[in-house]
């Protein structure tokens, strides 16, 4: 049984073209399976072994949550490659596989930036109004602003999948970037859901850290877990949304490197983030490896 690719059968798996394709989607796969079972593993350790202040728990979990959707798709899309369910027939079609990824990272993409927000919101109330803090974001308000920012993409995956119902937007496969493209009349809501979240929350760390540096304030153990998260997700976003809001051209490994591979890395690099930062969860997760 071979493997297709559009135009191109593989015959044997030692052809070139398809060779190629199979250690890029092995290594996509790998990468977004390596970053759902940290993520998983996090929020784990936040829900049944230890317990931080509520709303730092739940905005941490949050984080996790949405690493652990982008990598269900990530490994959607790498093991996609590997067996060749994205391509559809010779007229390039995208199959029904193709369709649910591509509609399903249409949203997931934009869960990313969009759940920052809160983290981001919770460290600059903490630092700006630090003896109003606890009475500012309690667990209510902290649950309220979590609902409001997955709102959003619910309404844009309801939004997609009656496009796509309807035949407003078309679905192809790619093969040059081994990727589901999305025709669509206006893509202004999705880029609105992943370039304003990902500037509010760039603006909002800017003034945060402006005001620690100035009043030189000390960073606690929370504030540095959520620094390392809020800026190791912004630089690996950062070429996403460059590249989506701005249509910088790219070579084909440019665009696996910058908006593909570091995109997917961010679901291991949070996780790893929490662990060493958090002296318990170091200690934990040490113990629990040792045994």
């Amino acid at each position: 049984m071979g493997y297709v690719i559009s135009n191109h059968t593989c015959i044997t798996q030692t052809d070139p073209v398809c060779s190629f394709r199979i250690i890029n989607g092995s290594i996509l796969a790998i990468i977004s399976i390596l970053g759902l079972l940290l993520s998983a593993f996090e929020i784990y350790i936040l829900r049944f072994k230890i317990r931080l202040a509520a709303c730092q728990n739940l905005f941490i979990m949050n984080v996790a949550l949405s690493d652990i959707l982008v990598s269900i798709v990530g490994t959607f899309r790498g093991l996609g490659i590997i067996s060749g369910k994205f391509v559809g027939a010779p007229n390039n079609t995208a199959t029904q596989f193709c369709v649910v990824y591509a509609i399903c990272l249409a949203t997931l993409t934009n869960s990313g930036t969009l759940t920052l927000l809160p983290l981001t919101v919770d460290r600059l109330v903490a630092v700006t109004f630090p003896l109003h803090h606890t009475s500012v974001m309690t667990t209510r308000n902290s649950i309220a602003i979590i609902v409001g920012c997955w709102l959003p993409l619910l309404a844009l995956l309801l939004y997609d999948t009656i496009e796509y119902m309807t035949g407003a937007i078309a679905i192809e496969y790619q093969e040059r970037y081994h990727r589901c493209s999305i025709g669509r009349n206006s893509p202004i809501p999705h880029l609105c859901a992943l370039f304003i979240p990902f500037l509010l929350v760039l603006i909002m760390y800017i003034i945060m850290l402006t005001i620690i540096i100035k009043s030189k304030r000390k960073f606690g153990w929370f504030l540095v877990i959520s620094s390392g998260i809020i800026v190791s997700s912004l630089l690996s976003y950062a070429p996403t949304v460059i590249a989506v809001a701005w249509s910088v051209p790219m070579t084909y490994e440019v665009s696996q490197i910058l908006t593909v591979t570091i995109f997917y890395v961010n679901g291991i690099i949070n996780p790893m983030v929490y662990f060493m930062a958090h002296p318990r969860s170091r200690q934990y997760v040490t113990k629990y490896f040792e045994s």
